[in-house]
Protein backbone atom coordinates (compact mmCIF):
# COMPACT_ATOMS: atom_id res chain seq x y z
CA UNK A 1 0.00 0.00 0.00
CA UNK A 2 2.84 2.42 0.84
CA UNK A 3 4.47 1.75 -2.52
CA UNK A 4 1.16 2.55 -4.28
CA UNK A 5 0.93 5.87 -2.39
CA UNK A 6 4.47 6.77 -3.34
CA UNK A 7 3.74 6.02 -7.01
CA UNK A 8 0.64 8.25 -6.92
CA UNK A 9 2.60 11.07 -5.26
CA UNK A 10 5.27 10.73 -7.97
CA UNK A 11 2.71 11.03 -10.73
CA UNK A 12 1.19 14.12 -9.12
CA UNK A 13 4.63 15.71 -8.73
CA UNK A 14 5.43 15.07 -12.41
CA UNK A 15 2.01 16.43 -13.49
CA UNK A 16 2.65 19.58 -11.47
CA UNK A 17 6.12 19.98 -12.83
CA UNK A 18 7.25 21.88 -15.90
CA UNK A 19 4.44 21.77 -18.43
CA UNK A 20 2.41 19.35 -16.39
CA UNK A 21 -0.27 21.80 -15.29
CA UNK A 22 -0.70 23.07 -18.86
CA UNK A 23 -1.02 19.55 -20.25
CA UNK A 24 -3.53 18.61 -17.58
CA UNK A 25 -5.55 21.75 -18.29
CA UNK A 26 -5.66 21.03 -22.04
CA UNK A 27 -6.69 17.43 -21.40
CA UNK A 28 -9.44 18.58 -19.02
CA UNK A 29 -10.79 21.14 -21.54
CA UNK A 30 -10.83 18.54 -24.33
CA UNK A 31 -12.66 16.04 -22.12
CA UNK A 32 -15.24 18.66 -21.10
CA UNK A 33 -15.81 19.67 -24.74
CA UNK A 34 -16.34 16.05 -25.75
CA UNK A 35 -18.83 15.53 -22.91
CA UNK A 36 -20.75 18.74 -23.77
CA UNK A 37 -20.78 17.79 -27.47
CA UNK A 38 -22.20 14.34 -26.69
CA UNK A 39 -24.91 15.83 -24.44
CA UNK A 40 -25.93 18.56 -26.93
CA UNK A 41 -25.95 16.10 -29.84
CA UNK A 42 -28.17 13.68 -27.94
CA UNK A 43 -30.60 16.41 -26.87
CA UNK A 44 -30.75 18.03 -30.32
CA UNK A 45 -31.42 14.64 -31.89
CA UNK A 46 -34.17 13.84 -29.40
CA UNK A 47 -35.89 17.24 -29.38
CA UNK A 48 -35.06 18.32 -32.98
CA UNK A 49 -33.05 21.36 -31.94
CA UNK A 50 -31.35 23.29 -34.72
CA UNK A 51 -29.82 26.68 -35.48
CA UNK A 52 -31.37 28.18 -38.64
CA UNK A 53 -29.87 30.75 -40.95
CA UNK A 54 -31.62 31.50 -44.21
CA UNK A 55 -29.00 31.29 -46.99
CA UNK A 56 -29.21 33.76 -49.84
CA UNK A 57 -28.82 31.80 -53.04
CA UNK A 58 -27.57 33.45 -56.21
CA UNK A 59 -27.58 32.26 -59.81
CA UNK A 60 -26.02 33.85 -62.87
CA UNK A 61 -27.12 32.86 -66.38
CA UNK A 62 -24.42 31.73 -68.78
CA UNK A 63 -24.01 31.88 -72.55
CA UNK A 64 -25.96 28.75 -73.45
CA UNK A 65 -28.96 30.77 -74.69
CA UNK A 66 -26.94 32.51 -77.41
CA UNK A 67 -27.01 29.47 -79.71
CA UNK A 68 -30.48 28.47 -78.49
CA UNK A 69 -31.97 31.85 -79.43
CA UNK A 70 -30.08 32.17 -82.73
CA UNK A 71 -33.05 30.92 -84.79
CA UNK A 72 -35.54 33.36 -83.19
CA UNK A 73 -36.80 36.65 -84.64
CA UNK A 74 -35.20 38.92 -82.07
CA UNK A 75 -36.88 41.93 -83.60
CA UNK A 76 -40.07 40.98 -81.78
CA UNK A 77 -40.66 42.19 -78.24
CA UNK A 78 -41.26 39.67 -75.47
CA UNK A 79 -42.43 40.63 -72.00
CA UNK A 80 -41.86 38.46 -68.94
CA UNK A 81 -44.76 39.44 -66.69
CA UNK A 82 -45.05 38.50 -63.02
CA UNK A 83 -48.43 38.40 -61.26
CA UNK A 84 -46.97 38.57 -57.75
CA UNK A 85 -46.33 42.01 -56.25
CA UNK A 86 -42.80 43.20 -56.84
CA UNK A 87 -42.01 43.71 -53.16
CA UNK A 88 -43.40 40.27 -52.27
CA UNK A 89 -41.43 38.59 -55.04
CA UNK A 90 -38.19 40.35 -54.14
CA UNK A 91 -38.67 39.39 -50.49
CA UNK A 92 -39.23 35.68 -51.16
CA UNK A 93 -36.00 33.70 -50.63
CA UNK A 94 -36.79 31.19 -53.41
CA UNK A 95 -39.09 32.84 -55.96
CA UNK A 96 -36.80 35.89 -55.99
CA UNK A 97 -34.43 33.79 -58.10
CA UNK A 98 -36.95 33.67 -60.96
CA UNK A 99 -37.22 37.47 -61.02
CA UNK A 100 -33.44 37.85 -60.97
CA UNK A 101 -33.07 35.39 -63.86
CA UNK A 102 -35.68 37.28 -65.87
CA UNK A 103 -33.86 40.55 -65.23
CA UNK A 104 -30.57 38.97 -66.33
CA UNK A 105 -32.18 37.84 -69.59
CA UNK A 106 -33.60 41.34 -70.15
CA UNK A 107 -30.16 42.84 -69.61
CA UNK A 108 -28.57 40.36 -72.01
CA UNK A 109 -31.18 40.66 -74.80
CA UNK A 110 -32.79 43.90 -75.99
CA UNK A 111 -35.98 42.16 -77.14
CA UNK A 112 -36.80 40.94 -73.59
CA UNK A 113 -38.34 43.13 -70.87
CA UNK A 114 -39.74 42.51 -67.39
CA UNK A 115 -42.86 44.00 -65.78
CA UNK A 116 -45.59 43.21 -63.25
CA UNK A 117 -49.32 42.58 -63.62
CA UNK A 118 -51.80 43.70 -60.98
CA UNK A 119 -54.32 40.85 -61.03
CA UNK A 120 -56.43 42.45 -58.26
CA UNK A 121 -56.93 46.09 -59.28
CA UNK A 122 -56.05 45.51 -62.98
CA UNK A 123 -55.18 49.13 -63.92
CA UNK A 124 -54.79 50.30 -67.53
CA UNK A 125 -54.52 47.43 -70.00
CA UNK A 126 -53.87 44.80 -67.32
CA UNK A 127 -57.51 43.67 -67.30
CA UNK A 128 -57.64 43.12 -71.07
CA UNK A 129 -54.31 41.30 -71.03
CA UNK A 130 -55.42 39.02 -68.21
CA UNK A 131 -58.58 38.13 -70.14
CA UNK A 132 -56.42 37.32 -73.18
CA UNK A 133 -54.19 35.08 -71.10
CA UNK A 134 -57.19 33.27 -69.65
CA UNK A 135 -59.17 32.72 -72.85
CA UNK A 136 -56.83 33.49 -75.76
CA UNK A 137 -56.84 36.37 -78.24
CA UNK A 138 -59.82 34.77 -80.05
CA UNK A 139 -61.81 32.97 -77.32
CA UNK A 140 -63.48 29.68 -78.14
CA UNK A 141 -67.05 29.08 -76.95
CA UNK A 142 -68.44 25.99 -75.24
CA UNK A 143 -71.86 24.47 -75.89
CA UNK A 144 -73.43 27.05 -73.56
CA UNK A 145 -71.87 29.99 -75.39
CA UNK A 146 -69.35 30.73 -72.64
CA UNK A 147 -65.65 31.37 -73.20
CA UNK A 148 -63.49 28.28 -72.73
CA UNK A 149 -60.86 28.99 -70.10
CA UNK A 150 -57.36 27.91 -71.16
CA UNK A 151 -55.20 29.27 -68.35
CA UNK A 152 -55.66 30.13 -64.70
CA UNK A 153 -53.98 33.43 -63.80
CA UNK A 154 -53.02 33.46 -60.13
CA UNK A 155 -50.48 35.25 -57.94
CA UNK A 156 -47.73 32.74 -58.80
CA UNK A 157 -48.30 32.93 -62.56
CA UNK A 158 -45.56 34.13 -64.91
CA UNK A 159 -46.56 35.11 -68.45
CA UNK A 160 -44.23 35.19 -71.45
CA UNK A 161 -46.04 37.51 -73.84
CA UNK A 162 -45.09 38.30 -77.45
CA UNK A 163 -48.55 39.66 -78.36
CA UNK A 164 -51.76 38.12 -79.66
CA UNK A 165 -51.91 34.38 -79.10
CA UNK A 166 -48.14 34.14 -78.81
CA UNK A 167 -47.92 33.83 -75.04
CA UNK A 168 -47.07 31.11 -72.54
CA UNK A 169 -48.31 30.92 -68.94
CA UNK A 170 -46.16 29.18 -66.32
CA UNK A 171 -46.13 28.86 -62.54
CA UNK A 172 -43.23 29.97 -60.34
CA UNK A 173 -42.84 26.40 -59.08
CA UNK A 174 -42.07 25.24 -62.64
CA UNK A 175 -38.61 26.82 -62.38
CA UNK A 176 -37.61 24.65 -59.40
CA UNK A 177 -36.76 21.03 -58.78
CA UNK A 178 -39.04 19.45 -56.18
CA UNK A 179 -38.60 16.21 -54.26
CA UNK A 180 -41.33 13.66 -53.53
CA UNK A 181 -42.50 15.80 -50.58
CA UNK A 182 -42.74 18.89 -52.84
CA UNK A 183 -39.81 20.59 -51.12
CA UNK A 184 -37.47 22.66 -53.28
CA UNK A 185 -34.10 20.94 -53.79
CA UNK A 186 -32.80 22.85 -56.81
CA UNK A 187 -33.33 25.81 -59.10
CA UNK A 188 -33.44 25.11 -62.85
CA UNK A 189 -34.63 28.57 -63.82
CA UNK A 190 -32.10 29.29 -66.57
CA UNK A 191 -33.07 26.23 -68.61
CA UNK A 192 -36.81 26.55 -68.04
CA UNK A 193 -36.91 30.28 -68.72
CA UNK A 194 -34.82 30.05 -71.88
CA UNK A 195 -37.11 27.22 -73.06
CA UNK A 196 -40.27 29.27 -72.40
CA UNK A 197 -38.81 32.28 -74.22
CA UNK A 198 -37.93 30.08 -77.20
CA UNK A 199 -41.29 28.32 -77.12
CA UNK A 200 -43.18 31.63 -77.19
CA UNK A 201 -41.22 33.16 -80.06
CA UNK A 202 -40.49 30.11 -82.23
CA UNK A 203 -42.30 30.02 -85.57
CA UNK A 204 -42.70 26.24 -85.56
CA UNK A 205 -42.61 23.42 -83.03
CA UNK A 206 -41.29 20.05 -84.19
CA UNK A 207 -43.33 17.04 -83.10
CA UNK A 208 -41.87 14.28 -80.94
CA UNK A 209 -43.98 11.12 -80.69
CA UNK A 210 -43.65 8.58 -77.88
CA UNK A 211 -44.71 5.10 -78.94
CA UNK A 212 -47.36 3.37 -76.82
CA UNK A 213 -48.89 -0.09 -76.72
CA UNK A 214 -45.81 -2.04 -75.64
CA UNK A 215 -45.77 -1.34 -71.91
CA UNK A 216 -43.46 1.63 -72.40
CA UNK A 217 -42.29 3.27 -69.20
CA UNK A 218 -41.47 6.80 -70.28
CA UNK A 219 -39.50 9.05 -67.99
CA UNK A 220 -41.17 12.31 -66.97
CA UNK A 221 -37.74 13.92 -67.09
CA UNK A 222 -37.33 12.88 -70.73
CA UNK A 223 -40.68 14.56 -71.46
CA UNK A 224 -39.41 17.72 -69.77
CA UNK A 225 -36.14 17.63 -71.69
CA UNK A 226 -37.97 17.41 -75.01
CA UNK A 227 -40.46 20.14 -74.05
CA UNK A 228 -37.57 22.43 -73.13
CA UNK A 229 -36.02 21.63 -76.52
CA UNK A 230 -39.14 23.06 -78.14
CA UNK A 231 -40.90 19.84 -79.14
CA UNK A 232 -44.64 19.36 -79.16
CA UNK A 233 -45.15 16.04 -77.38
CA UNK A 234 -47.62 13.45 -78.65
CA UNK A 235 -48.15 9.71 -78.33
CA UNK A 236 -48.73 7.26 -81.17
CA UNK A 237 -49.93 3.66 -81.32
CA UNK A 238 -48.19 2.45 -84.47
CA UNK A 239 -50.37 -0.67 -84.54
CA UNK A 240 -53.41 1.53 -85.26
CA UNK A 241 -52.25 4.80 -86.78
CA UNK A 242 -49.61 6.56 -88.80
CA UNK A 243 -47.30 9.14 -87.32
CA UNK A 244 -48.83 12.64 -87.32
CA UNK A 245 -47.65 15.19 -89.87
CA UNK A 246 -44.63 17.19 -88.77
CA UNK A 247 -43.11 14.39 -86.69
CA UNK A 248 -39.33 14.63 -86.70
CA UNK A 249 -38.58 12.48 -83.63
CA UNK A 250 -39.92 9.10 -82.52
CA UNK A 251 -39.06 8.03 -78.96
CA UNK A 252 -39.10 4.35 -78.00
CA UNK A 253 -38.77 4.41 -74.22
CA UNK A 254 -38.27 1.15 -72.36
CA UNK A 255 -40.85 -1.13 -74.06
CA UNK A 256 -41.70 -4.38 -72.29
CA UNK A 257 -43.26 -6.05 -75.34
CA UNK A 258 -42.19 -6.38 -78.96
CA UNK A 259 -43.32 -4.35 -81.96
CA UNK A 260 -45.43 -6.01 -84.66
CA UNK A 261 -43.93 -7.03 -87.97
CA UNK A 262 -45.71 -8.31 -91.07
CA UNK A 263 -44.64 -10.76 -93.74
CA UNK A 264 -43.46 -9.28 -97.02
CA UNK A 265 -46.33 -9.03 -99.52
CA UNK A 266 -49.01 -9.55 -96.88
CA UNK A 267 -50.56 -6.14 -97.51
CA UNK A 268 -50.65 -5.45 -93.77
CA UNK A 269 -48.98 -2.25 -92.52
CA UNK A 270 -47.25 -3.19 -89.29
CA UNK A 271 -45.54 -1.11 -86.62
CA UNK A 272 -42.10 -1.96 -88.04
CA UNK A 273 -43.35 -0.91 -91.49
CA UNK A 274 -44.37 2.49 -90.11
CA UNK A 275 -40.98 2.91 -88.43
CA UNK A 276 -39.29 1.98 -91.70
CA UNK A 277 -41.40 4.50 -93.64
CA UNK A 278 -40.66 7.21 -91.10
CA UNK A 279 -36.91 6.57 -91.25
CA UNK A 280 -37.02 6.93 -95.03
CA UNK A 281 -37.99 10.60 -94.63
CA UNK A 282 -35.33 13.26 -94.65
CA UNK A 283 -34.10 14.33 -91.21
CA UNK A 284 -36.18 11.84 -89.21
CA UNK A 285 -34.74 10.48 -85.96
CA UNK A 286 -35.56 7.47 -83.79
CA UNK A 287 -34.42 7.80 -80.17
CA UNK A 288 -34.45 4.38 -78.48
CA UNK A 289 -33.84 3.94 -74.75
CA UNK A 290 -34.09 0.23 -73.93
CA UNK A 291 -33.89 -1.82 -70.75
CA UNK A 292 -30.96 -4.28 -71.01
CA UNK A 293 -32.97 -6.84 -69.01
CA UNK A 294 -35.79 -6.82 -71.58
CA UNK A 295 -34.27 -8.78 -74.45
CA UNK A 296 -37.29 -10.65 -75.83
CA UNK A 297 -37.95 -8.06 -78.55
CA UNK A 298 -37.07 -10.01 -81.73
CA UNK A 299 -38.79 -7.70 -84.24
CA UNK A 300 -37.46 -4.47 -82.71
CA UNK A 301 -34.00 -6.00 -82.31
CA UNK A 302 -34.06 -7.11 -85.96
CA UNK A 303 -35.05 -3.59 -87.03
CA UNK A 304 -32.17 -2.06 -85.07
CA UNK A 305 -29.81 -4.67 -86.55
CA UNK A 306 -30.74 -3.36 -90.02
CA UNK A 307 -29.12 -0.12 -88.86
CA UNK A 308 -26.05 -2.01 -87.67
CA UNK A 309 -26.97 -1.84 -83.97
CA UNK A 310 -27.21 -5.00 -81.85
CA UNK A 311 -27.40 -5.31 -78.08
CA UNK A 312 -25.45 -7.96 -76.20
CA UNK A 313 -26.90 -10.11 -73.46
CA UNK A 314 -26.00 -8.96 -69.96
CA UNK A 315 -24.93 -5.64 -68.45
CA UNK A 316 -21.64 -3.79 -68.23
CA UNK A 317 -19.75 -3.83 -64.94
CA UNK A 318 -16.59 -1.90 -64.04
CA UNK A 319 -15.24 -2.05 -60.50
CA UNK A 320 -12.61 0.64 -61.25
CA UNK A 321 -14.72 3.30 -62.97
CA UNK A 322 -17.95 2.64 -61.10
CA UNK A 323 -19.73 5.10 -58.83
CA UNK A 324 -21.32 2.33 -56.76
CA UNK A 325 -19.92 -0.62 -54.85
CA UNK A 326 -21.61 -3.18 -57.15
CA UNK A 327 -19.75 -1.85 -60.21
CA UNK A 328 -22.82 -1.31 -62.40
CA UNK A 329 -23.09 2.53 -62.35
CA UNK A 330 -20.20 3.46 -64.62
CA UNK A 331 -18.69 6.68 -65.91
CA UNK A 332 -18.49 6.69 -69.70
CA UNK A 333 -16.21 8.43 -72.15
CA UNK A 334 -16.92 9.90 -75.56
CA UNK A 335 -15.92 7.68 -78.45
CA UNK A 336 -13.43 8.97 -81.06
CA UNK A 337 -16.01 9.08 -83.87
CA UNK A 338 -17.36 12.10 -85.74
CA UNK A 339 -20.59 12.09 -83.72
CA UNK A 340 -18.85 11.25 -80.45
CA UNK A 341 -16.36 14.09 -80.80
CA UNK A 342 -18.98 16.61 -81.98
CA UNK A 343 -21.23 15.81 -79.01
CA UNK A 344 -18.25 15.91 -76.64
CA UNK A 345 -17.13 19.33 -77.93
CA UNK A 346 -20.62 20.82 -77.47
CA UNK A 347 -20.81 19.55 -73.89
CA UNK A 348 -17.24 20.47 -72.99
CA UNK A 349 -17.93 24.08 -73.99
CA UNK A 350 -20.02 24.30 -70.81
CA UNK A 351 -19.15 21.39 -68.53
CA UNK A 352 -16.42 18.88 -67.62
CA UNK A 353 -18.96 16.43 -66.18
CA UNK A 354 -19.25 12.87 -67.48
CA UNK A 355 -22.25 10.88 -68.67
CA UNK A 356 -23.17 8.11 -66.24
CA UNK A 357 -25.06 4.93 -67.09
CA UNK A 358 -26.27 2.21 -64.77
CA UNK A 359 -26.78 -1.39 -65.86
CA UNK A 360 -26.11 -0.64 -69.51
CA UNK A 361 -25.87 -3.26 -72.23
CA UNK A 362 -22.96 -3.31 -74.63
CA UNK A 363 -23.80 -2.53 -78.26
CA UNK A 364 -22.13 -4.29 -81.18
CA UNK A 365 -21.76 -2.26 -84.37
CA UNK A 366 -21.87 -3.70 -87.88
CA UNK A 367 -21.35 -2.10 -91.28
CA UNK A 368 -24.51 -1.76 -93.35
CA UNK A 369 -24.86 -0.50 -96.89
CA UNK A 370 -25.93 3.14 -96.96
CA UNK A 371 -25.61 3.48 -93.19
CA UNK A 372 -22.85 5.14 -91.18
CA UNK A 373 -22.64 3.48 -87.76
CA UNK A 374 -20.74 5.33 -85.02
CA UNK A 375 -20.02 4.65 -81.35
CA UNK A 376 -20.89 7.66 -79.17
CA UNK A 377 -20.23 6.51 -75.59
CA UNK A 378 -17.93 3.75 -74.38
CA UNK A 379 -16.60 2.32 -71.12
CA UNK A 380 -13.02 1.59 -70.05
CA UNK A 381 -10.80 -1.44 -70.59
CA UNK A 382 -11.41 -2.59 -67.03
CA UNK A 383 -15.10 -3.21 -67.80
CA UNK A 384 -16.68 -6.63 -68.25
CA UNK A 385 -20.10 -8.05 -69.11
CA UNK A 386 -22.14 -9.97 -66.56
CA UNK A 387 -25.31 -12.02 -67.07
CA UNK A 388 -27.17 -14.14 -64.51
CA UNK A 389 -24.51 -13.36 -61.92
CA UNK A 390 -21.68 -14.65 -64.11
CA UNK A 391 -18.96 -12.89 -66.06
CA UNK A 392 -19.47 -13.59 -69.76
CA UNK A 393 -16.87 -11.28 -71.30
CA UNK A 394 -13.88 -9.36 -69.96
CA UNK A 395 -12.56 -7.63 -73.06
CA UNK A 396 -13.63 -4.11 -71.95
CA UNK A 397 -13.90 -0.96 -74.04
CA UNK A 398 -17.56 -1.65 -74.94
CA UNK A 399 -19.81 0.76 -76.81
CA UNK A 400 -22.84 1.65 -74.65
CA UNK A 401 -24.47 4.33 -76.85
CA UNK A 402 -24.38 4.55 -80.64
CA UNK A 403 -25.79 6.45 -83.61
CA UNK A 404 -26.50 5.16 -87.10
CA UNK A 405 -27.30 7.63 -89.87
CA UNK A 406 -28.11 7.70 -93.56
CA UNK A 407 -27.29 10.25 -96.25
CA UNK A 408 -30.80 11.76 -96.10
CA UNK A 409 -30.20 12.78 -92.47
CA UNK A 410 -32.38 10.02 -91.02
CA UNK A 411 -30.91 8.14 -88.11
CA UNK A 412 -31.29 5.97 -85.04
CA UNK A 413 -29.77 6.66 -81.62
CA UNK A 414 -29.62 3.68 -79.26
CA UNK A 415 -28.71 3.40 -75.59
CA UNK A 416 -29.59 0.31 -73.57
CA UNK A 417 -29.83 1.79 -70.09
CA UNK A 418 -32.96 3.25 -68.51
CA UNK A 419 -30.71 5.13 -66.07
CA UNK A 420 -29.90 7.59 -68.85
CA UNK A 421 -32.88 9.72 -67.76
CA UNK A 422 -32.81 8.98 -64.03
CA UNK A 423 -33.44 11.92 -61.71
CA UNK A 424 -30.05 11.47 -60.01
CA UNK A 425 -28.31 11.80 -63.38
CA UNK A 426 -30.45 14.62 -64.84
CA UNK A 427 -31.16 17.06 -62.01
CA UNK A 428 -27.57 17.85 -61.16
CA UNK A 429 -24.44 19.58 -62.39
CA UNK A 430 -22.37 16.55 -61.39
CA UNK A 431 -23.30 14.50 -64.46
CA UNK A 432 -23.80 15.52 -68.09
CA UNK A 433 -26.73 13.22 -68.97
CA UNK A 434 -29.17 16.05 -69.71
CA UNK A 435 -26.66 17.96 -71.84
CA UNK A 436 -25.79 14.71 -73.60
CA UNK A 437 -29.42 14.15 -74.63
CA UNK A 438 -29.64 17.75 -75.85
CA UNK A 439 -26.42 17.35 -77.84
CA UNK A 440 -27.71 14.13 -79.43
CA UNK A 441 -30.98 15.84 -80.42
CA UNK A 442 -29.07 18.80 -81.81
CA UNK A 443 -26.78 16.65 -83.95
CA UNK A 444 -29.27 13.98 -85.00
CA UNK A 445 -32.50 15.98 -85.34
CA UNK A 446 -31.21 19.51 -85.82
CA UNK A 447 -33.15 20.66 -82.76
CA UNK A 448 -32.47 24.01 -81.07
CA UNK A 449 -31.65 23.05 -77.50
CA UNK A 450 -30.90 24.77 -74.14
CA UNK A 451 -27.60 22.96 -73.74
CA UNK A 452 -25.21 24.15 -71.05
CA UNK A 453 -27.54 25.63 -68.43
CA UNK A 454 -26.66 25.11 -64.77
CA UNK A 455 -28.74 23.83 -61.86
CA UNK A 456 -28.47 25.69 -58.55
CA UNK A 457 -28.63 23.07 -55.81
CA UNK A 458 -30.66 24.34 -52.86
CA UNK A 459 -29.99 21.42 -50.57
CA UNK A 460 -27.64 18.55 -51.28
CA UNK A 461 -25.08 16.41 -49.48
CA UNK A 462 -24.28 14.05 -52.34
CA UNK A 463 -20.75 13.36 -53.49
CA UNK A 464 -21.00 13.02 -57.25
CA UNK A 465 -18.61 11.88 -59.93
CA UNK A 466 -16.23 9.94 -57.64
CA UNK A 467 -15.50 6.43 -58.94
CA UNK A 468 -14.71 3.37 -56.84
CA UNK A 469 -11.13 3.48 -58.15
CA UNK A 470 -10.70 7.04 -56.93
CA UNK A 471 -12.19 6.15 -53.54
CA UNK A 472 -9.78 3.23 -53.17
CA UNK A 473 -6.86 5.48 -54.08
CA UNK A 474 -7.91 8.04 -51.44
CA UNK A 475 -8.29 5.30 -48.83
CA UNK A 476 -4.82 3.95 -49.62
CA UNK A 477 -3.37 7.45 -49.29
CA UNK A 478 -5.15 8.14 -45.99
CA UNK A 479 -4.77 4.71 -44.42
CA UNK A 480 -1.34 3.63 -45.65
CA UNK A 481 0.80 6.14 -47.54
CA UNK A 482 0.36 9.16 -45.26
CA UNK A 483 0.68 7.20 -41.96
CA UNK A 484 3.76 5.40 -43.36
CA UNK A 485 5.31 8.73 -44.36
CA UNK A 486 4.63 10.19 -40.91
CA UNK A 487 6.06 7.09 -39.20
CA UNK A 488 9.18 7.15 -41.38
CA UNK A 489 9.72 10.85 -40.72
CA UNK A 490 9.32 10.31 -36.97
CA UNK A 491 11.75 7.41 -37.02
CA UNK A 492 14.38 9.44 -38.88
CA UNK A 493 14.04 12.36 -36.48
CA UNK A 494 14.27 10.04 -33.45
CA UNK A 495 17.37 8.33 -34.78
CA UNK A 496 19.10 11.65 -35.54
CA UNK A 497 18.33 13.03 -32.07
CA UNK A 498 19.51 9.83 -30.44
CA UNK A 499 22.84 9.84 -32.32
CA UNK A 500 23.73 13.54 -32.07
Amino acid sequence: MSRLKETARGLLRRAGGRGGIGAATVALVVILLVIVNVIVTALSSKYSWYLYTSPRYEHEIGNSSEIFFSDLDQGRELKIRFCMKQEDLEGDSAFRLVLETARQFSEKYDFISVDFLNIVVMPGNDGADIERYKYGAAPELDENGKNIKKNAIVERSVVFDAGGNDFTVANLQAFFILDSQQYITGYDGERVMSALIHRTLADERPVACFTVGHGEQSSELLYNILICAGYEIRTVDLAKEDLPAGTSLVVISNPLYDFESSAEGSGVTSEIDRLTAFAAEEGSTIFAVLDPLITDLPHLNAYLAEWGLSRREGTVRDMTNSLTSDGYAVKTSFSPSASGEAIRDRIRAFSDADVVLKRAAAIDLAEKEGVTVEPVLSVGRSASIWADGKKTDGEGGYTVAAYAGRENGAGVFLVSSVYMTSSDAIRTNGYANADFIYAVLERADGAAVPLGTKVLLIRTDKLEGVTRGTIRLILVLLAAVIPAAVAATGAIIRIKRKNR
